[in-house]
């Protein structure tokens, strides 16, 4: 799907750029590569690391339930435990595991929904925020397009305007108030 949008992109560059060369010669060019923009920028690293940090939230809870399912399982094949029980007891045992192996399963499935959720919200909010960068160094610069850089098969470094939205995706970081997200609370 990413490969498609990039390369419908790509094609609607280029239609601009035929369009374009006919009415004008000098058409400015920039590229963007949004990977390092997410990756160098202060808001990008804020938003990866509250993301890891949500994520290994989940994995702890998980963990601990798959501790408590791991020394169910461990009682089960012990035999001379299983022979210390009443019939009764050993069934309401067997009961509680398969709900306890149910209720990790279902957690898992919301936990990796949660996620990935969470990524889309992410991915979309610093798409918007590089966009709004771009157009602000595309003015700045003078310049009449600009591309992200994996809609193109090459590109030479001198139009690459990556830094720029780089420092002022930064900028808007250090402006934005910091209101400390609290830790959501995961069962």
């Amino acid at each position: 799907m990413k490969k498609l949008i990039a390369t419908f992109s790509l094609f609607l560059a280029l239609c601009c750029l035929s369009t374009a060369g006919a009415q004008q010669a000098n058409l400015k060019i920039g590229l963007v590569n949004f990977k390092n923009c997410v990756e160098q920028s202060k808001i990008g690293k804020s938003e990866q690391s509250n993301f890891e940090a949500l994520k290994k939230q989940m994995e702890s809870v998980l963990a601990e339930k798959e501790k408590t399912i791991n020394d169910m399982a461990t009682k089960f094949n012990d035999a001379d435990y299983l022979d210390s029980l009443s019939p009764e007891a050993e069934t309401e045992l067997k009961r509680k595991f398969r709900n306890l192996n149910q209720e990790v399963s279902q957690q898992q499935q919301q936990y990796l929904q949660t996620l990935q959720q969470t990524n889309m919200k992410v991915i979309q909010s610093l798409t918007e925020m590089v966009t709004k960068a771009a157009a602000t160094v595309a003015k700045n610069e003078k310049l009449d397009l600009i591309l992200n850089e994996e809609a193109c098969f090459y590109c030479s470094t001198d139009l690459d305007v990556t830094k720029k939205v780089i420092a002022i995706l930064d900028e808007e970081f250090e402006k934005s108030p910091k209101i400390p997200t609290p830790p959501q609370e995961i069962k």
